[in-house]
C-alpha cells in the first residue's frame, strides 16, 4: 500500500504546466509536504536518453517506435521514481502522465484500439493511478505558439520538438482527446480553463490539491 499522494499536471503543448508544477510544489512546500518534482518523458537518466530520441526534430522515427519509447520511458520512471517516492510517503508532482500516450498516440495518432492502449500504459505503470489530474486547457493556436518560443524545459526545440511540428490539425485532435479522457476519468480530473490568469489558475490548483491530500 503506497502513503504518498500522487498528482499529475496534463495538457496540450504550450499549455503551462511546467509554470503551475512549480507553482504548486513551492504552495505544498510551505504547507510542510515532501514533495517530488518530476515529468515525462524524461524522469530518469535513461528516460532523458529517450526523450531526445522521441522529441527531437532531427530524429525520423516511425509512430510505432514513438509509442513504444514513450511506454519504456514511462515504465522506467514509474520502477526507478514515481512508485519509490509514493512508498515513503511523498507528494509526487509530475508534468504528463499515461493519459498523454491515450492522447497523442490512441485518440489522435489512432495508433491502437483505445482499450489496448490502456491495458498497455497500465502494466507500464504497475496500475498505478492518480489521485488528482489537473488538465489546463488552451486553445491549440495559443499552446502551439507559446511552445514554439518556450525554452523553460529541458526538451525544448528551436521552433518546436518533433512533436510540436505536427501543426495545428493535429493539436486540434489532441484538444479534444483530452477533453473526452477527462469526461472519462472525471472523478479525478479537474478542468482549468486558459482564460484565468496564472495565479488564478495556482491557486484553484493549490486549493483543490490541498482539499484532496487532507480528504486523502
Amino acid at each position: 500500500m503506497r502513503e504518498g499522494f500522487f498528482i499529475v499536471f496534463e495538457g496540450p503543448d504550450g499549455s503551462g504546466k511546467s509554470t503551475q508544477v512549480k507553482l504548486l510544489s513551492k504552495h505544498l512546500m510551505q504547507d510542510g509536504h515532501h514533495c517530488m518534482v518530476t515529468e515525462e518523458p524524461g524522469g530518469t537518466d535513461a528516460g532523458r536518453i529517450l526523450r531526445d530520441t522521441i522529441l527531437n526534430p532531427k530524429m525520423e522515427i516511425s509512430k510505432k517506435t514513438e509509442l513504444f519509447l514513450f511506454l519504456a520511458d514511462r515504465a522506467e520512471h514509474v520502477n526507478k521514481v514515481i512508485e519509490p517516492a509514493l512508498n515513503d510517503g511523498k507528494v509526487v508532482i509530475c508534468s504528463r502522465y499515461f493519459y498523454s500516450t491515450l492522447v497523442y498516440q490512441g485518440i489522435a495518432r489512432k495508433l491502437l484500439p483505445y482499450k489496448l492502449l490502456t491495458k498497455l500504459n497500465m502494466f507500464a505503470v504497475n496500475d498505478i493511478i492518480p489521485d488528482v489530474v489537473f488538465y489546463l486547457d488552451c486553445s491549440p493556436e495559443y499552446g502551439l505558439s507559446k511552445a514554439k518560443q518556450s525554452s523553460q524545459v529541458a526538451s525544448s526545440y528551436h521552433n518546436g520538438d518533433r512533436i510540436e511540428r505536427e501543426g495545428i490539425e493535429f493539436q486540434e485532435k489532441v484538444r479534444e482527446g483530452y477533453l473526452r479522457i477527462a469526461r472519462q476519468f472525471k472523478s479525478i480530473f479537474v478542468v482549468l480553463p486558459q482564460q484565468k490568469s496564472i495565479e488564478e489558475v495556482s491557486d484553484r490548483i493549490y486549493r483543490e490539491a490541498k482539499r484532496r491530500i487532507e480528504h486523502d
